[in-house]
């Protein structure tokens, strides 16, 4: 394991020094990324570990709650013992966020051209850690804004310590952990026993002067998964892909979001903009849940966290405190390690939300760790987290304005009766202390209860100002009542419920839900609170498409009994008699009827206006009172209902699986820079979608191609006004000092490649391939003068009839290994999971769709392809979400 990650970890490095050009880096780019192999750190090691055995940790007194709010251009400090992957990791953030390096061990070499360990040796301990303070302050002071910084060990002074912490005041400092088997590895030359010193000697210094933390889960192999299984190898650079999607989003929770264009040169760091149920948040949303999940159930290296998700709105990791360490009074190391790396591998495996629940204490002297275990969390930046509101106001207050972007929910769970005013005066300082959502639950006795909360809940919506309520009883006799509590219902995994260890684990935790999410969409289409709906795809040749397999597998699954279907047509007067079903709930629009569609929409999506084109239609069934279409929030709480249809609202969620497709095939070395290009294949509806893809990823040059110039150059006119009008509309990343994006149109694959841009990197076919009427499938290959790409780049093939096309057969063959090819069957499921989200309110259950799609495709003669459908079947565990 730990062998692999090594090897990729310097491809990497390797890979990104040949493309550093393109971001400024305060020192050598090449000693600044690969800069920390072993060699360099058995000095640096020895040099600690003479003092571990008769020294204490001695960090700093811990600072007042930390407040965790940031400008957006603050720089970024990473710590941590070398080899947990910190220069990496700055690497990946300076490409997104199109910020500087600045490597404290480089600067230091630089000033002095000795290596702090050389140095120490030559000068003694007194000098090497004045002139590492002296530095340290310098570095902070110059690059305090815009910046990723990492740092070395001077961080492990007294006067290092403090200086970091005066800085965490106003900036974000993360402590990088890994698990010690791969640091060991990757230093080579260091005895584990001593290493398990230095980590034991320096993690407590590094949680005391640092405000966030960032578990950097090592990579095992690159997933085969991200390519069609007949690409002849995998670049090893996808060994990172997941980590760096990781790092990413942990980033984008504790930076505000206009800190991800940096300077205005770079593009945003984005995960899922455009997916529909993003725009939601979770706690607004109608009849979500949440699983709860044991921390000691998410330990084992094995664990299927996706199938413990499965069908979940949020992902609740339960955590029941622990003593302290008496000499620090802090969570012992390998405690906050086990909670640190339980979150970055949910985070790392799922889309949903994070919630962070302590398990609340009854006794005083348990106090002090119940909230230094929610302050542990605090540092991990899950998206929510409970404090419990029996403590005093003032701890509740401290650990809320400590919260930075995470929500608190008021959590009180007790045997008080519900019409005693206790749970409103409680419900009342939840909302006074700052609380984003309450969590009120008692144990429930008797059928009565169920009704009795009702009752509640009721008293709380008439107040004139509330926040979310998440109300029920707890125990086999209040299931009901949890089946139609509105928000974030705590469930559990089948598998869990009917183990025979369940009884144990309610007895330990009385809170443990014994509802199944199952359950509980079960009972919400039995008791008519929703209804089963109809679905379809309407197009010309649609009587191939895999939609419905797809979609009515994600039914099934997901317990849903609704029901997608074909409707291959020639006219679009078969959409206008669909939508007379009162059961009518949703459409996918396929080719030719992606711009004709337009006519028949009553309102339309930011991003479909933008493209110009629609491939998804939901009805509207509830107006505002002016006739107007509802917000997204009012439109995701009518999914699932039957009725008259009173208008059509369109979308596109073609963009979002091709910016999907682009982000997991391109390789760190190609990360989206000012100068990147890329190359589209045709000018219809796809092409529109592609672009606009390539647009939301800061794309700034792109270059057509089509049969027909006429049509290409209507797809650059309407590009041209969208981009020059999206500074006042906000579609588009904003450019700030960067130009804007320009397109330029190729008349003939004889062309040269313009000479002003460099080769494209993003490559995408947007023109069928199989034969359609009497037109015959086209043949079209690239010319050999646009591939010079020389860190190669990625093509997607966004159809899927035929996958062996001649472009895909060019690509294979292309023997650099650096090309990285793409079909419409890893298209399909990513664009499918934002309708699932438009057509039912959901997370769609992305494993069972891919398999589908898999399992359900044949080729234009009727014929499946079993070693291929088998070896993307094997791959699809290890496929990022």
């Amino acid at each position: 394991m730990a062998t692999t990650a090594v090897g990729a970890k310097r491809t990497f490095s390797t890979m990104i020094g040949d493309a550093a050009h393109s971001v400024e880096w305060s020192s050598p780019s090449r000693r600044s990324v690969s800069h920390g192999h072993g060699h360099h750190f058995g000095a640096s090691t020895d040099a600690i570990y003479s003092r571990i055995s008769s020294a204490t940790p001695t960090p700093m007194p811990p600072l007042p709650e930390c407040r965790r709010y940031f400008e957006p251009d603050a720089s970024i400090v990473l710590v941590g013992i070398r080899g947990t992957g910190k220069s990496t990791l700055a690497v990946m953030a300076s490409m997104a966020c199109r910020r500087r390096v600045v490597d404290v061990e480089s600067q230091f070499q630089e000033a002095t051209g000795f290596s702090t360990a050389k140095y120490r040796k030559q000068f003694g301990a007194s000098n090497h850690n004045l002139r590492q303070e002296e530095l340290l302050r310098n570095i902070l002071q110059t690059y305090d804004k815009d910046a990723i910084i990492v740092c070395n060990r001077s961080a492990l002074v007294k006067n290092g310590q403090a200086l970091l912490q005066d800085f965490s005041k106003t900036h974000p400092v993360i402590h990088i952990v890994r698990d010690i088997a791969s640091i060991h590895h990757y230093l080579e030359v260091v005895e584990l026993s001593k290493l398990q010193d230095l980590v034991d000697f320096t993690a407590p210094i590094f949680r005391r002067c640092s405000n966030y933390e960032f578990y950097n889960i090592s990579e095992t192999e690159a997933s085969m998964s991200v390519v069609p299984a007949n690409q002849p190898s995998v670049p090893a650079f996808l060994t990172l892909k997941r980590a760096e999607r990781t790092f990413l989003k942990f980033l984008s929770l504790i930076i505000s979001p206009t800190a991800t264009y940096g300077t205005g040169q770079g593009v945003p760091i984005s995960f899922e903009p455009g997916f529909p149920l993003s725009e939601v948040p979770v706690e607004l949303r109608k009849y979500t849940c949440a699983v709860q999940v044991p921390l000691a159930d998410l330990l084992s290296e094995d664990v299927d966290i996706e199938e413990l998700e499965f069908g979940s709105d949020a992902f609740e990791i339960v955590v029941e405190p622990t003593d302290l360490d008496p000499r620090l009074q802090q969570l012992p190391s390998e405690r906050a390690d086990r909670i640190s790396s339980a979150i970055s591998r949910v985070r790392r495996s799922t889309v949903v939300p994070i919630i962070y629940h302590v398990t609340p204490v009854s006794d005083q002297q348990s106090t002090a760790s119940y909230l230094e275990h929610v302050r542990h969390g605090l540092r991990l930046a899950p998206a929510f987290a409970t404090i419990d509101l029996s403590l005093d106001e003032e701890s509740v207050r401290d650990i809320i304005e400590s919260r930075g972007s995470t929500k608190m929910i008021g959590h009180l769970h007790t045997s008080v009766d519900w019409y005693n005013p206790f749970w409103i005066e409680k419900y009342d300082a939840a909302m006074r202390l700052g609380c984003t959502a309450v969590r009120f639950t008692r144990p429930g006795n008797f059928m009565d209860d169920n009704m009795v909360v009702q009752s509640f809940r009721n008293k709380v919506y008439e107040k004139p100002r509330t926040i979310p309520l998440i109300c029920f009883n707890t125990g086999r006799a209040g299931r009901r009542s949890a089946c139609f509590n509105q928000v974030l219902t705590s469930v559990i995994p089948a598998s869990v419920r009917d183990s025979p260890s369940f009884a144990a684990r309610v007895e330990q935790n009385p809170e443990t839900s014994w509802l199944t999410v199952q359950e509980a969409t079960h009972v919400l289409y039995a008791s008519f609170t929703y209804d089963p709906i109809k679905f379809y795809i309407v197009g010309a040749h649609s009587g191939y498409s895999l939609s419905p397999a797809m979609h009515n597998a994600a039914y099934k699954a997901t317990g849903m009994p609704h029901h997608y279907a074909t409707a291959q047509t020639s006219s679009l007067n078969t959409l206008q008699e669909l939508v007379q079903d009162p059961n009518f709930g949703g459409t996918a629009i396929s080719q030719p009827f992606k711009l004709e569609v337009i006519s028949l929409v009553h309102s339309m999506s930011r991003h479909a206006r933008a493209i110009g084109a629609v491939n998804t239609l939901i009805p509207v069934r509830h107006l505002n009172a002016d006739g107007s279409i509802p917000g997204d929030l009012d439109l995701f709480k009518e999914r699932n209902q039957a009725g008259p249809v009173k208008a059509l609202y369109g979308d596109n969620t073609d963009w979002i699986g091709i910016k999907s497709c682009i982000r997991r095939g391109l390789s760190p070395a190609n990360a989206v820079r000012p100068s990147t290009c890329g190359l589209i294949i045709g000018s219809g509806g796809m092409a529109r979608a592609a672009v606009y893809a390539m647009l939301q990823l800061g794309v700034k040059h792109m270059v057509i191609y089509n049969r027909t110039l006429a049509n290409a150059e209507k797809l650059v006119a309407h590009f041209d006004r969208l981009v020059s009008s999206s500074a006042d509309t906000g579609l588009l990343p904003p450019a700030g000092n960067s130009p804007a994006p320009t397109f330029e149109i190729r008349r003939s694959r004889d062309e040269a490649w313009p000479t002003n841009l460099r080769p494209p990197t993003i490559i995408l076919s947007c023109i069928p391939t199989h034969s359609a009427n009497d037109s015959p499938a086209p043949a079209f290959t690239l010319p050999p003068q646009w591939m010079h790409s020389p860190t190669g780049g990625v093509v997607i093939e966004l159809a899927y009839r035929t996958l062996n096309t001649p472009l895909m057969k060019q690509i294979r063959e292309e023997t650099s290994g650096t090309w990285v090819c793409m079909d419409g069957l890893d298209l399909l499921p990513e664009q499918g999971f934002a309708q699932f989200e438009l057509f039912t309110g959901k997370r769609a259950p992305r494993r069972v769709m891919r398999e589908e799609v898999l399992r359900a495709w044949t080729d234009e003669q009727g014929q499946s392809d079993p070693t291929m459908v088998q070896t993307r079947l094997e791959a699809i565990d290890d496929q990022e979400p």
